[in-house]
């Protein structure tokens, strides 16, 4: 496939940029308000938010090129395996991201310059499965998918050190770096819930089953409401509110993973991940105007 046309289609279907760009930009609306960042120019905001985007993509890519193998045998209808994309142009991607971190780094100073060496190296040992033995992933499937979203919570912490130049960080900020870490927990665990069992074997629904999938998918997102509903009443919203906005989430979680978990219909998929979607914009925005 030429050069354009393969990385379109690799951008939305194995990247799915526009949730992801709906999700980080409610992020960013967070981390601008919760560090008063430059409110006289959008650029600040931009370059955060492309700095997420830049580290998210580079992860998708990194993910690809390792798993190689693996989805050939398992997945071979995955763009890199059926050559709508090769390694050598993931290759060229991830060295554009890796670039583009690092002049953005540039532009936040010689604070973000110190640490973002650190973060990318972090990300780079991440998909070279932190050099445990072959057998780990497998065999230890837990805990080597919560060792590899730790790469979350650094690139969280990095973004707030970055914009403030400091790791002198507050108590609220503290919160949202642990809410946004337990958000991504919850999509990681969302993309990995399936009716059918994956013939890799790597999906949560095929280690816990769906029902025991959506357990864990449950008490994470009940871990994010009451981590919002925390951060809300430190910034100063009424009980009340906070209530009723962590009553109405947890309604809305409840009733996409009921509607999911029972029909078992693969249609109602998007259901649920329009339900997780909606509850972590609708989180961060509370919180952004708390």
């Amino acid at each position: 496939m030429r050069g354009s046309r393969a990385y379109q289609n690799y951008l939305l279907h194995r990247f799915q940029i526009i949730p992801l760009t709906l999700l980080v930009v409610s992020d960013v609306i967070v981390i601008t308000r919760m560090i008063d960042l430059d409110s006289t120019s959008l650029l600040p905001s931009f370059l955060v938010f492309l700095f997420i985007m830049l580290y998210l993509f580079g992860n998708r890519v990194g993910d690809d090129k390792r798993d190689f193998d693996f989805d050939a045998e398992f997945y071979p209808d995955r763009a890199v395996q059926k050559g709508a994309i090769t390694l050598n142009q993931l290759e060229r991607l991830s060295q554009i991201c890796i670039v583009g971190m690092a002049g953005i780094a540039i532009f936040f100073g010689w604070y973000s310059m110190l640490l973002v060496g650190p973060v990318i190296l972090f990300s780079w040992w991440a998909k070279k499965d932190f050099s445990l033995p072959i057998y780990f992933k497998d065999k230890f499937f837990f805990q080597y998918n919560i060792l590899n979203m730790l790469q979350m919570l650094a690139l969280q912490i990095f973004v707030y050190a970055a914009a403030l130049g400091s790791l002198e960080i507050s108590l609220p900020i503290w919160t949202h770096v642990a809410f946004v870490f337990a958000l991504s927990l919850q999509i990681e665990v969302t993309r990995k819930i399936k009716v059918n069992r994956s013939p890799g074997n790597d999906m949560y629904s095929d280690r816990l089953g769906m029902k025991g999938a959506l357990i864990l998918w449950g008490f994470i997102g009940l871990m994010c409401v009451t981590l919002s509903s925390i951060l809300m009443n430190m910034l100063g919203v009424a009980l009340l509110w906070v209530l009723v906005l962590g009553g109405t989430w947890t309604a809305v979680m409840l009733l996409g993973a009921m509607a999911y978990g029972i029909s078992k219909k693969e249609s109602l998929e998007n259901l649920f991940w329009a339900a997780t979607i909606g509850v972590y914009i609708g989180q961060n925005i509370a919180i952004a105007y708390a």
